[in-house]
């Protein structure tokens, strides 16, 4: 039986934003969520949003941990990863169960005025130890699995441990992986992942591998210091697409 397809407008739409993100996070390894979702909800309900950028991100998370495998401190990736994986439970059904909105703009503003902080040079209070990856591991992996976002707050948290831009994308690439398969799963599970968003999963693929192969080329280009400040602008410009959205929605409802 054929899967039920969305209309054209919305399949092109879907194609180009996910061709956007696809880039942003193959290129400094995180960013599809925060690039891709805001824009994708003016077409589609959010769990569809949610559930079709999480699922095809897992792609494109193997062929970075592929490219860096080198310079993966999988120990260290290993451990939050199980952490992650203790809150997919609490995602997915919060996914299933929740009104989100204001959730989303207080992690974007918060994740926001970090980055600046930390563009600017001042002191920032970003935790380097095993236990405070723990922790973040554990909330990043709720919000990726019920918001689709998140993924900034871990990226502030791995660049804070000084490793090379290779080591911070595989290190990240290989955490989502973990983390967004088991919430993947945790939507079969729960009956969201339906015809129609498996035949959008399907449609978006190919734009998403197009945009690896252009951020491929684009990291190749790029050394630490230009990395870290691709790095801040994708946080940044992806956080204000968020509080934006969200901003308007509010906006919207109230009037």
């Amino acid at each position: 039986m054929a899967l039920p397809l969305p209309g054209l407008i919305e399949s092109a739409i879907a194609a180009v934003v996910t061709f956007i993100g696809a880039t942003a996070l193959s290129t400094v390894g995180f960013g599809i969520g925060m690039t891709t979702i805001p824009a994708l909800l003016f077409v589609f309900d959010p769990r569809t949003v949610v559930i079709v950028i999480n699922t095809v991100s897992l792609l494109l998370f193997v062929l970075i941990i592929y490219q860096n495998r080198a310079e993966i401190p999988v120990r260290r990736v290993g451990l939050w990863s199980v952490a992650g994986l203790l809150a997919v439970p609490v995602g997915v059904v919060a996914l299933r169960d929740s009104d989100t909105a204001l959730l989303k703009i207080s992690i974007a503003a918060i994740t926001m005025a970090l980055t600046v902080m930390v563009a600017v040079g001042a002191r920032v209070p970003v935790p380097r130890g095993l236990a405070a990856g723990l922790v973040v591991a554990f909330g990043v992996s709720v919000t990726l699995n019920a918001l689709g976002i998140g993924g900034p707050i871990m990226a502030l948290y791995v660049l804070a441990q000084g490793w090379s831009r290779n080591a911070v994308r595989g290190a990240l690439a290989l955490y989502f992986l973990f983390v967004e398969s088991a919430g993947v799963v945790g939507y079969a599970v729960a009956g969201l992942l339906t015809p129609e968003r498996i035949a959008l999963i399907l449609i978006v693929t190919p734009p998403a591998l197009l945009g690896f192969w252009l951020a491929t080329h684009l990291v190749r280009r790029m050394n630490e210091a230009m990395f870290r400040r691709a790095t801040v602008a994708v946080i940044l410009i992806s956080c204000a697409m968020v509080l934006a959205r969200e901003g308007l929605a509010l906006l919207g409802d109230s009037a």
